[in-house]
């Protein structure tokens, strides 16, 4: 039996995160972000599933008015965690979400990517703050939301 190449378990960043089991190369694809697409409005009316953390989704943002809701027919990859430093990227294809490693991760390294979440309306520090960044980079801008140049 092959060693799977990555594992979820708990997070030191936040609740559950996904670590690599094997060194993964610089620009290797990990995995496709799994989940039933649904229209952004029909995201906004669902009822959080953890009332004590109502902003924690699993939603991942395509671009064309929908999301992939990983908590929904997900897979291992609704878990990988936000760094201001990340080591993974999504990238889209033809609405599909893949992620890929942006530098060499070691065994036993948890994946992250950069959320960048944006949003209608500018930031305010209450916005800021509801979305705190955990990350613990060197770098860290301290919110999951994006820096106003990637917006």
């Amino acid at each position: 039996m092959a060693l799977r190449r990555i594992s979820v378990r708990r997070s030191d960043v936040h609740g559950k995160g996904v670590f690599a089991n094997v060194r993964i190369s610089e620009g290797e694809l990990i995995g496709e972000y799994k989940g039933r697409r649904i229209p952004w409005r029909e995201a906004m009316e669902r009822a959080p599933a953890n009332l004590n953390e109502p902003d924690h989704t699993f939603f991942f943002d395509v671009g064309d008015g929908t999301v992939i809701d990983g908590g929904t027919q997900g897979n291992s990859a609704r878990w990988i965690n936000h760094s201001c430093e990340p080591n993974c990227e999504p990238e889209e294809d033809s609405g599909r979400i893949y992620i890929r490693a942006l530098r060499t991760i070691e065994s036993g390294e948890e994946l992250s990517i950069d959320y960048a979440l944006a949003g209608d309306e500018p930031p305010s520090k209450a916005l800021r703050e509801r979305y705190a960044c955990r990350c613990g980079s060197r770098r860290c801008r301290g919110t999951m939301l994006a820096n106003r140049r990637s917006r």
